[in-house]
């Protein structure tokens, strides 16, 4: 009866830590991990409630999770609880030795178990030694409404989280298999908020990126500097009420050096400042020395330390230093500041500031307590107490600063780069200023030079060159009064020997040659040197100007006399000509005419080099969005191998802890088998020896069916070494499924892997309730061992397997009854079938298929996207299939394949070469 009663309590052990691991799975949220481990630990308890209660720094802590049944106790869920009610010697406790308590009010009883001594790191039992309960204690508990409770610490990363708590409104004893379930439950607790803190960490960093990335994008733009926005991103990074852009003119701007002490020109109120203001902002009174907060000394003496690391002030009414300054922030509920100096190469630049509002806060403690009353009596009650502070001064947490430094550096450097545009933009302004006066004085304002000013905005308005190229032919024939005005490039390809006339304007009386295909030697022989010197061509008439004959008959086959030709830059590379004819007579190109088709070539190479930047400028817009789905993918498979290493070494801990036991049993089996039969044997002489024992000894023998006993002995032996095997086999497979000491590509057989990972699956395939079971059909071929990542190479088996199996519970459990009635009898057998065979002795191929309701085909094609899930919310995260792909496809050169239609199951075919010169043969050659 005893063994009966165990070997049932670790089933419902078992069963409790594997609904736990599979939520701690199926969900990266710590609050529902946390809700539904309370619901389960208290199911297997069934106790009247189970909390989790979390400590806060100041050793103070809050309810965080609970689970209570049939309302037998009020609800302490959002509760907090004062750090008295919980002594530091018991947290020491906790901590160093992990002391379990538990607490029967009724008998004023209190038993501790501790996991480690004090002193060392042996483990001890789990024997619970009781002793005299502390009447205030069990005041404390009464009042509470609770007779008896068990209290299990939750430990992460060497320090105490939290408390998992089980509470019972009457008397109750607690067996050592249920504080050891409790145990398991704190220990996958452990691990849930590991994994929690680290994701949790993830998002912020990725957040804080995108924060600076948009704030750089702002401050470095191609255009302009977005100074406004951009101190309203910052200010909303920081979750501030306001914020302050102060930037300082340069000192030799004002007749000083360059090395003009920074904080004698920010005391300076002659002195010109750009101020970008955000939000609530501080009132400089009337009889303040200075009207802007900057200008005060109290910050230059701050950084004028060398110190320039951002100044966080918590409190400003705090600080002796800026008493000068808190009159203009009494309007306000301005409280803190981050000051922030900006350094550019030694050089100040000015200051940014961020600005937090004082806040209320509000916090619900489980009943009003008085530290001094504690000393002599319990609590009382606990009634919610509602706890109000006005006022608070925020806080300036270490990723503020950090996030502080960065974007200072940003806006300093952009603040220099913009000053330095600013700077050559005055310079530009005054040289175009001087030309126009010189252009004034000399009267050569013309109209030409009207028609250049059109072209040049038309290239500013657009940088569609068809239509710049169309539109300034056009112009330059009508200043020109020319017959003809075209624009021609050369083929990249053919050294200048080919070539296109891409644009042109043309008198109707003569032939057009738009999209005319040129094809001369000439060009390469006599004159690409001269236009890629970047001089001009103008010939009055091509008869008398010593021609070659082969460029002559090229011109009067496009009814050419005269002609004005222009080279077309782009950068120091020929790109093509700009060619003005004159079909009808003959003409004397003047000076003015060259110079004026020169200006309108020099502007078209900008439009051309403008172009190529633009173009450029997409490339890498694209390439950037290539490495962030690359950092998309990195990071879910950070996310998976994370969640996949820690489950490998809690399987392979498992594995190791059972594997110790069952071997002591396994080993001493046959030593209880020979005494069994040396025992039997001994007792057999004894009947033969004295056939008629004493009537005391024939009583006995009958009331222990001494019969039965000795034929039952040996079966009873034979089943024990049996169910060891079991044992030894399961521990094995669950060590070839983890492989966590194999990271490293070795030779392994995929169908031991398979196995291992159906027989982790195996309780899966039974049949639950009027669901029948899953059949598994196997139909392995001939496999040669195969050099691969053993242990992710397995994770691909459970993520298709997992998936397989949910598609046919899916099935089974059909919205209409017609399918739940087929499925009952029979009609369609839930089955999922392995095959494997090898390709052409270099491969093999794996393909797993189930008869499940399918894919539909617009869904098929995201299957291997990340984060993409047809499951319902908590039951999927969408990265199974996405790492499944990134290991056959990236990390064994292999493939990847889904075959599905909607009604008609799913197929995943993988194929991976056998060897890792196979693989680098694949990379060379496919």
């Amino acid at each position: 009866m005893s063994f009966g009663v165990n070997r049932e309590s670790g089933l419902n052990q078992e069963n409790l830590l594997q609904r736990i691991t599979n939520r701690i799975r199926q969900s990266l949220e710590l609050d529902e991990i946390l809700a539904t481990t309370a619901a389960e630990a208290r199911s297997f308890l069934g106790t009247d409630r189970v909390m989790i209660y979390k400590f806060h720094p100041d050793q103070s802590g809050q309810v965080v999770a609970e689970a209570i049944a049939d309302n037998r106790l009020p609800s302490l869920l959002g509760l907090n609880f004062p750090a008295d009610d919980i002594p530091t010697y018991a947290r020491e406790m906790f901590m160093n030795a992990r002391v379990r308590i538990v607490v029967d009010v009724a008998s004023m009883l209190t038993g501790r178990s501790s996991l480690y001594a004090t002193d060392s790191v042996q483990i001890l039992s789990d024997k619970v030694h009781y002793h005299r309960l502390d009447p205030c204690h069990a005041e404390y508990l009464t009042a509470m409404g609770v007779q008896s409770s068990v209290v299990v610490p939750i430990l992460t990363s060497e320090r105490l989280w939290g408390l998992l708590v089980s509470h019972h409104t009457s008397s109750r004893s607690v067996p050592d298999d249920e504080l050891q379930g409790l145990q398991m439950v704190a220990d996958q607790l452990s691990v849930a908020i590991a994994q929690s803190t680290l994701l949790t960490q993830a998002r912020h960093q990725a957040h804080q990126e995108a924060t600076i990335n948009r704030i750089a994008a702002l401050l470095h733009s191609l255009s302009t500097i977005e100074l406004q926005s951009a101190l309203e991103e910052t200010v909303a990074a920081f979750q501030g009420a306001g914020g302050r852009l102060y930037i300082q003119a340069a000192a030799s701007e004002f007749g000083g050096s360059d090395d003009h002490h920074w904080a004698t020109c920010f005391a300076t109120p002659d002195c010109p400042v750009w101020l970008y203001t955000c939000g609530i902002q501080p009132v400089m009174p009337k009889q303040a020395k200075f009207s802007l907060m900057e200008q005060y000394n109290v910050w230059s003496a701050h950084f004028n330390t060398g110190n320039y690391q951002p100044w966080a002030i918590h409190d400003l009414y705090q600080i002796p230093e800026l008493r000068n300054l808190q009159v203009a922030f009494q309007a306000t509920q301005i409280r803190g500041i981050l000051m922030m100096s900006l350094q550019y190469r030694q050089q100040a630049l000015g200051y940014l500031t961020i600005f937090r509002n004082e806040r209320d806060t509000e916090t619900l403690w489980a009943g009003r307590f008085d530290s001094d009353q504690r000393q002599l009596q319990a609590r009382l009650s606990f009634q919610v107490w509602r706890e109000s502070k006005k006022g608070q001064a925020p806080e300036w947490i270490a990723e503020d600063i950090e996030l502080a430094k960065t974007l200072s550096q940003q806006f300093a450097s952009a603040i220099q780069q913009y000053e330095m545009h600013r700077r050559l933009q005055t310079f530009n302004t005054r040289l175009e200023h001087e030309v126009q006066e010189r252009t004034k004085k000399l009267e050569l304002a013309t109209e030409q030079q009207r028609i250049l000013f059109r072209v040049v905005t038309k290239i500013r308005e657009s940088l569609d060159l068809d239509r710049i190229f169309r539109t300034t032919a056009k112009q330059v024939r009508r200043s020109l009064n020319a017959d003809r005005v075209a624009v021609f490039r050369f083929d990249p390809e053919s050294n200048f020997a080919h070539g296109e006339v891409v644009a042109e304007d043309v008198l109707p009386e003569f032939s057009p040659i738009l999209g005319v295909k040129i094809q001369d030697h000439c060009y390469e022989e006599q004159y690409v040197t001269k236009y890629r010197q970047g001089r001009t061509q103008a010939i009055a008439d091509i008869h008398v100007a010593e021609l070659q004959d082969c460029y002559v008959e090229m011109l009067v086959q496009l009814q050419v006399i005269a002609n004005l030709v222009v080279p077309l830059k782009q950068g120091d590379d020929l790109w093509g000509l700009l060619c003005v004819h004159q079909c009808a007579y003959q003409r004397d190109w003047e000076t003015s005419e060259v110079q004026f088709a020169t200006q309108v070539a020099t502007q078209l190479g900008v439009a051309l080099q403008q172009a190529e930047l633009l173009w450029q400028t997409k490339q890498q817009a694209d390439q950037l969005a290539k490495a962030f789905h690359n950092l998309q993918q990195t990071q879910t498979q950070l996310i998976q191998t994370e969640k996949m290493s820690s489950l490998g070494q809690l399987v392979a801990g498992v594995a190791h802890e059972i594997n110790n036991p069952v071997n002591f049993i396994y080993g001493n089996l046959t030593h209880m088998s020979r005494y069994a039969d040396d025992l039997l044997s001994l007792l057999g002489l004894y009947q033969q020896h004295f056939p008629n024992p004493p009537v005391e000894i024939c009583d006995r023998a009958k009331e222990i069916d001494l019969e039965f006993l000795t034929e039952d002995l040996q079966r009873t032996l034979s089943s024990m070494r049996i169910g060891t095997d079991r044992i030894r086999q399961i521990v094995l497979s669950l060590r070839n499924f983890s492989r966590i000491d194999q990271i490293e590509m070795k030779p392994v057989d995929i169908h031991e892997g398979i196995d291992s990972t159906l027989l982790i699956l195996q309780h899966r395939f039974k049949g639950k309730g009027d669901h029948p079971k899953i059949q598994l059909v196997k139909e392995y071929g001939e496999l040669p061992l195969v050099e691969c990542y053993a242990g992710q190479l397995n994770q691909v088996f459970m993520n298709v397997l997992s998936n397989a199996i949910d598609a046919l519970e899916e099935r089974m459990a059909g919205r209409d009854a017609i399918n739940r009635r087929d499925a009952i009898n029979g009609v369609s057998t839930p089955t999922i079938r392995i095959q494997t065979e090898t390709i052409d002795d270099n491969r093999v191929r794996i393909r797993i298929s189930d008869n499940g309701p399918g894919i539909q085909d617009m869904l098929r094609a995201r299957v291997f996207d990340p984060f993409f899930t047809t499951k319902p919310v908590g039951k999927g995260t969408g990265l199974g299939l996405s790492i499944s792909y990134q290991i056959v496809v990236e990390k064994h050169s292999g493939v990847f394949t889904c075959n599905s239609q909607a009604g008609q199951g799913t197929e995943f075919w993988i194929e991976i070469p056998v060897s890792t010169e196979q693989q680098a043969r694949s990379n060379r050659f496919g």
